[in-house]
């Protein structure tokens, strides 16, 4: 998991070389951002969305509480816009445009870490705010399509009651991998599986349900970085052998060469830590789904009306509002559009059209 600060709280300000930038200083949740009312004078992410027109001030939470337009306005005029000579909507395109892309290139390194390309992957945003941001973070990546989860703003308490059991044990020990006896090896992966058995047991699990992984942290002698190298399936009946090490070596060499483009198999490796994963299961959430046999345009019920919503800073866009719990499955529309839920906001920009799917997920797919 990473994090970067780039929250609806994160707040924008002017720095000493007259940039506009946004975090790491967050308003929190008290006071929070201005246009919460309670005080926050300091413009945020979330005062620059409703300033967009992206948010509804008065379905914040479907409805629980109002938001107020007018106090975002003028903590955007006075903390950014008299400072830079711009609007105030021109002030809150800027500082969604620097989290949008900051929170690309978050997702851009995270992947080169782990060698793959964004482009290939479906965009899952959550949380309140995720799907406000979630197609022009797509556009940065070159991603096409998007799944917002039929319960975004719940999506991380679902996740944490559906989690596994995990308990993580690492235990470091620097040696050239030709100078680790096999049997070595095994008593540190068995002495630190014992240590999870017993914490499992302590907690008032049963261990025995327990599954358990082992990985080794390597590198080549003298890096200053380590690779996570799997040991799953090479470990026979009585543990690890000089065989098992030797497949160690040539699934680091090829997870190497995968994230970092090449491989120094020419040259002596050495293991920096052991590391085990102790895991009970957990029963999973196991949605109902409903065959979408026909797509049609969704119904007119769904809609709400329309407004004027800022998807740049030089023309505001008449924008047709939708509720996301009146669109049955194989609802389809296209942007620019909004589609206003309980717990959550979904914005479809000009070129991305929306379908629900059979799990009721909301898909965008930009179109080419």
């Amino acid at each position: 998991l990473t994090t970067i600060s780039a929250g609806g709280g994160s707040i924008a300000w002017v720095d000493g070389g007259g940039l506009l930038a946004v975090g790491p200083q967050s308003a929190g949740a008290d006071p929070g951002p201005a246009c919460y009312g309670n005080g926050g004078e300091s413009p945020t992410v979330t005062d620059a969305d409703i300033a967009c027109g992206f948010l509804n001030p008065d379905y914040f939470l479907g409805g629980a509480q109002s938001l107020n337009v007018d106090a975002s306005l003028n903590a955007l005029d006075e903390k950014v816009g008299k400072l830079l000579s711009m609007s105030a909507p021109e002030a809150a395109a800027g500082i969604r445009r620097i989290v949008d892309m900051r929170m690309a290139d978050e997702v851009r390194i995270f992947g080169a870490k782990r060698g793959v390309d964004p482009q290939e992957f479906t965009l899952l945003p959550f949380g309140g705010a995720g799907a406000v941001h979630a197609a022009p973070v797509a556009e940065e990546l070159g991603m096409s399509r998007i799944l917002v989860p039929r319960r975004p703003g719940a999506f991380s308490a679902l996740g944490l009651l559906c989690t596994d059991v995990v308990h993580d044990y690492i235990r470091s020990e620097l040696r050239p991998l030709d100078q680790v006896p096999p049997n070595h090896a095994e008593t540190i992966f068995q002495e630190l599986e014992d240590r999870g058995r017993i914490e499992l047991k302590n907690e008032g699990m049963d261990p025995t349900a327990a599954t358990f992984t082992r990985e080794l942290d390597m590198r080549y002698t003298g890096q200053g970085y380590e690779l996570r190298v799997p040991l799953d399936g090479i470990s026979g009946n009585k543990g690890l052998d000089a065989a098992a090490l030797v497949v160690a070596r040539d699934r680091f060499d090829g997870i190497h060469a995968r994230i970092h483009g090449h491989a120094a198999k020419e040259k002596p490796a050495e293991i920096v830590s052991y590391r085990v994963r102790a895991r009970i299961a957990v029963p999973k959430y196991e949605p109902a789904t409903e065959v979408v046999k026909t797509m049609a345009p969704a119904p007119h019920s769904a809609q709400k009306g329309t407004r004027l919503v800022w998807f740049t800073s030089d023309v505001p866009t008449e924008t047709t509002i939708w509720h996301r719990d009146d669109m049955p499955p194989g609802s389809t529309l296209s942007g620019p559009a909004i589609i206003e839920q309980l717990d959550s906001t979904t914005v479809v920009p000009d070129g991305w059209s929306s379908h629900v799917d059979g799990f009721m997920n909301l898909i965008l797919t930009r179109e080419v």
